[in-house]
């Protein structure tokens, strides 16, 4: 059986988080025997069934700017906690051994973090053993980084790494298109399509119902989103009421519960639902930010969809995927600047008027995530296998 220990932190929203345990319980499906190792808090709708599971003393960052780490309650992080972290990871894979060493993000992202996950992928590098090392990252990158920070990921990549999964669909987006210089590594790219919950998750009766629904992600930003949905029922005329707003595990409760305080008759506001492909599926129009996550759980579920991404501190990301996903029309688009009651409402009306694009991307980026891991593997394991040539 081939053991992978997957490195995995969410430093502010928690789309990476729901992306890499997709892509873990698909590798345990597989056959594998998947360890995480753990650094943030946990969304109590995560899904961690099959998954081994180390903990790291949490953190985040204390910010969307990322300038500081912080622990859970906002102390600010320490050496000596940077260190039992470090000495943890490294504890771990030496008890481990694993065939393959994965990490989420890194080296393209996760500068923070570099305190241990350069420790650990030298390590990794220098076992006797020899793991399989691959980096697991999104499709759309952040835009604008400074030219060292883009020197030092592809060393890294080029030193540490044997392959590179980019879970996107390159009909949709390539991967050079937000990492540039990404032709250096190109032997060691894979893309894997977009990493969505299994078709089967979108079928069923929703834990919850309404024909608007809102959700804001992690929580972590969109508060603006939330704020205006409160008011938004009574500027649409389709749907002046049965409103449901999701605020995100991310979003602090008090604030949670003083939103649902004022919420109008007709509107629902709750902090998270277990099972949320199947409440965009039973919706007749979506409303969301356009992180990665989310977006695939909306075109898993096929509903007309507006979305409100985040644009705040000169983050790309989201404003290019709700774009490029317009110009193909499978969403709707509402910038964030826009973004009002009255704009909201009028933006849900005209999205129940309209019906997405059949959807042709490749929506199975955890499958095939785990047979191209699984697959590089055996192929190393029967190359050292392979009799030497005679002479």
């Amino acid at each position: 059986m081939n053991t992978v220990l997957f490195y995995v932190q969410h430093l502010l929203g928690i789309g990476h988080v729901y992306r890499a345990t997709r892509v873990a319980r698909a590798l345990a499906s597989a056959g594998a025997r998947v360890h995480l190792a753990w650094g943030g808090s946990v969304p109590s709708s995560l899904d961690l069934t099959g998954l081994e599971v180390t903990f790291l003393e949490p953190l985040r960052s204390d910010g969307s700017t990322f300038e500081r780490l912080v622990t859970l309650d906002g102390t600010v992080v320490t050496e000596a906690h940077q260190q039992r972290r470090r000495d943890a990871l490294l504890a771990l894979l030496q008890r481990l051994q694993p065939d393959a060493v994965m990490t989420e993000t890194f080296p393209f992202g996760r500068r923070q973090l570099r305190f241990e996950l350069e420790p650990l992928m030298q390590a990794a590098r220098a076992a006797p053993w020899r793991p399989l090392t691959v980096s697991s990252i999104r499709d759309i990158l952040q835009e604008g980084r400074k030219p060292r920070s883009l020197a030092e990921s592809m060393a890294a990549a080029h030193a540490w790494y044997d392959l590179v999964l980019v879970h996107g669909d390159p009909a949709l987006i390539r991967i050079e298109a937000t990492l540039p210089g990404a032709q250096q590594i190109a032997d060691k790219i894979r893309y894997t399509g977009l990493v969505t919950p299994d078709r089967t998750h979108a079928l069923g009766p929703p834990s919850m119902s309404a024909p608007v629904v809102v959700s804001a992600g992690s929580g972590a930003v969109g508060h603006a989103l939330t704020e205006a949905a409160l008011d938004a029922p009574r500027h649409c005329k389709r749907f002046p009421s049965g409103w449901l707003i999701i605020v995100g595990p991310e979003r602090n409760p008090a604030h949670t519960v003083a939103l649902a305080a004022r919420a109008p008759p007709g509107v629902t506001v709750v902090r998270e639902v277990p099972d949320l492909v199947r409440v965009f599926t039973a919706a007749a129009v979506s409303v969301s930010g356009a992180g990665y996550n989310t977006v695939g759980e909306i075109l898993r579920a096929g509903c007309p969809a507006v979305l409100v991404p985040y644009s705040g501190n000169g983050q790309t990301e989201q404003p290019r995927r709700a774009r490029m996903l317009q110009e193909r029309g499978l969403t709707r688009m509402l910038g964030e600047d826009e973004v009002s009651a009255a704009t909201l409402g009028a933006a849900v009306d005209a999205a129940a008027q309209w019906r997405p694009q059949p959807c042709d991307l490749d929506l199975d980026g955890a499958s095939r995530s785990a047979r191209l891991l699984l697959n590089a593997l055996d192929a190393r394991r029967r190359s050292q296998c392979a009799p030497s040539p005679q002479a």
